[in-house]
This record gives structure tokens, C-alpha cells and sequence, in this order.
């Protein structure tokens, strides 16, 4: 049996082992060749599951793996943990790596941190920076306190968020899965993922299937669940492995699209547009649009038609936080987004003639 991990999973072991080297004081080479092997592994082309599972001497193709590297991918594939990863967590207080997240902290700060004041955890080092331990160690000073708990206080804001760019590495496949469901007929992510977000808190889904399709049953057991929180007819939760939670919505056709508008706008933008609608003798829920005298369904199919209910042209879910993207559809003055076709740049690569970890063809 292999684990389904991905790459960026993998790399992030291995960033995490040169960090705790490096804490140590071990041979900066050693430190070196894990750092790089983490580089090398965020930014391959190919699931390094697929190699192992098709070859996994292939491994020994790609510059920089060296056979040590190579062992220990072979080993996380295969048992979704590594040996060394394990000693060194150990060894060391797992807090020191919590220590790293934080802006302008790197390995060295941490380990005189922690051999000279036993910092072990953040909670630690907020306590010796407001009670200025901390300038009196070699090359830090007031300022570094200060720089210090405004960079807690930053992490605390953002904790338990994910990059954008990382919270799709986990959409992207799950999403894939969900569509592939027999019986399945919509699927699309909302919230503040399908508005682009800069970070992600948790993942919402919405999808429509045929009556009977095993869509609960199916989320529940994607191979990438670590805890199922919730399980019903029409809902579900679950805790990924990546630590993301994921909700899926099971909904009726005729209701997909209020859902989306629904689930997708920021608290601001939908509070505007219920508004809006209730001035025109409307109601809108998750369930569609409605006259508010008769309760007779007047929308909900698809986001267009919530929208033209309301008089609105569609707003595109990157606008919609009520920042007067309400205004510029009512005026036919929505911007046009940037699309992947207006990106233009040059193509720079490097092969394994110079330094790449790939061949021309």
C-alpha cells in the first residue's frame, strides 16, 4: 500500500529535518541537501507517488536526489512517515518548528533562542519578549522584541488558514473525486475560496446528483480524511489530513444556483443584495429567490438568474465583498477580470545539460 501524499506534503518533511538540523548545529552540507532536496520536490512536474509506485529507481534520474534522499522519499511513500523526521522530533521540542512560522525567525535565532533562554514554544518567546529577555542576547535589541510580538500577533490573526495557492493543491484533487462520483452532476467550490481569498479558513463544496448517488458515502471515505466531524443526507464535514476542513452540501437542481450565490458572497455582499431584493418585494435564501407575498419561487437555478431577479448583471465571485460591485453592475460598469489569456511573458527553462532536473524532451 502506498500513501497519497503530495509533493508539497513530502518537500515539507524534508524543510522540516534540515530546519531541526540546522537547530542542532549539525554539518551545514547536511542541512544543504535536505533544504535543496525540498526545492527540488515542490517544484517537479510529477507526483512522486506515481514514480514510485510506476519505478521507483526513476528517482535516481532527478538532479539532486541523492541515494539518501532517495531512501527516505521511498519510505514516506510507502509508510507516509520518515525515520529521521520522527528521531529528530523527539530529540528536539516540537514548538521550536511552531517558532519558524513566525516573520524574521529562522533556525539560527531559534537555536540560540532555545540554548540560551529555553524558548521551547511561542508562548515562550511572547513571554520573554514582554518581559524583555530577549535584547539582552547577542545581536538582538529592543527593536527585535518588538518585531517579535507584533510577528505573534500576526500568526495568531492568520492561524488555522491556508495559503491560496497551497489550499488548491488539496481542492483541486478533491474536487476532481467528487465530480467523478456516479451520479453526480455539479460540482463547484464557494465561500471564500471561490472568491480567491488570499487565505483559505476551510473548504465549502456544493454539488447536485441524481437521486440515490452515493455522494456522502463516497466524501466520507476520500482516502484524504483524516476525521469525519459530521455525516448526513445532505451534509457532511471532515478534517483533511492537511489539517483544511471540508464541507460538502448536497443540493436539489433547482436550488444550485441561489446555493452558489449564496455560500460564495462575503457576509458584506449578500446582506447588500438581500436588501436589494427585499426593496423589490423579494426574498433570497439559500433555496432560491422568491416573492415575498406569494413565497412563489422566482430564481435559484443557476447565479445568473438570483442575480437578474434582483436587476443586477452576474458579478463575478472575485468582487463580491460589497466594495461597489453591486453599483458597477447596476451601471453596466463591472471591470473585466484579469483571464489566464491576458498573461504574456517569456518561457525560461533549465534541463539536466545545465543544472535542471529534467531533459528537453
Amino acid at each position: 500500500m502506498l500513501f497519497h501524499m503530495e509533493n508539497i506534503e513530502i518537500a515539507k518533511i524534508f524543510h522540516e529535518i534540515a530546519d531541526l538540523l540546522e537547530i542542532k548545529g549539525e554539518n551545514p552540507f547536511r542541512v544543504r541537501s535536505y533544504k535543496n532536496a525540498a526545492h527540488i520536490i515542490e517544484e517537479l512536474p510529477e507526483n512522486l507517488k506515481s514514480i514510485v509506485e510506476k519505478d521507483e529507481s526513476q528517482l535516481e534520474n532527478i538532479k539532486g536526489i541523492g541515494k539518501s534522499i532517495h531512501e527516505k522519499i521511498v519510505e514516506i511513500v510507502k509508510t507516509g512517515k520518515c525515520k529521521l523526521h520522527g528521531e529528530l522530533l523527539k530529540e528536539l521540542p516540537p514548538g521550536l518548528l511552531e517558532l519558524l512560522a513566525l516573520s524574521g525567525i529562522g533556525p539560527k535565532k531559534v537555536q540560540l533562542l532555545y540554548k540560551e533562554l529555553g524558548i521551547q514554544s511561542i508562548s515562550d518567546l511572547e513571554k520573554a519578549a514582554k518581559t524583555h529577555k530577549i535584547h539582552m542576547l547577542s545581536g538582538m535589541g529592543e527593536k527585535t522584541e518588538e518585531k517579535i510580538l507584533k510577528a505573534i500577533e500576526n500568526l495568531k490573526a492568520s492561524k488555522g488558514r491556508f495559503k491560496l495557492s497551497l489550499a488548491m493543491t488539496y481542492v483541486t484533487p478533491l474536487l476532481e473525486y467528487l465530480k467523478n462520483i456516479d451520479g453526480v452532476i455539479k460540482v463547484s467550490e464557494a465561500g471564500s475560496l471561490r472568491r480567491r481569498k488570499e487565505t483559505i479558513g476551510d473548504i465549502d463544496i456544493l454539488v447536485t446528483c441524481k437521486k440515490g448517488a452515493p455522494i456522502m458515502d463516497k466524501f466520507t471515505a476520500y482516502p484524504e480524511v483524516k476525521e469525519v466531524l459530521a455525516k448526513g443526507d445532505t451534509k457532511s464535514t471532515v478534517i483533511l489530513r492537511c489539517g483544511l476542513q471540508a464541507d460538502v452540501r448536497a443540493l436539489e437542481k433547482k436550488s444550485y444556483g441561489a446555493a452558489l450565490q449564496y455560500f460564495t458572497g462575503s457576509k458584506a455582499h449578500n446582506i447588500a443584495i438581500r436588501d436589494r431584493a427585499k426593496k423589490m418585494g423579494l426574498k433570497i435564501n439559500e433555496y432560491g429567490v422568491f416573492d415575498e407575498t406569494t413565497d412563489k419561487w422566482v430564481a435559484g437555478e443557476d447565479e445568473e438568474g438570483v442575480y437578474k431577479a434582483v436587476g443586477l448583471k452576474w458579478i463575478p465571485p472575485e468582487l463580491r465583498e460589497n466594495a461597489g460591485e453591486i453599483e458597477a453592475a447596476l451601471h453596466n460598469k463591472l471591470p473585466d477580470l484579469i483571464d489566464i489569456t491576458d498573461i504574456k511573458g517569456d518561457l525560461h527553462i533549465h534541463t539536466r545539460e545545465s543544472d535542471g532536473a529534467n531533459t528537453i524532451g
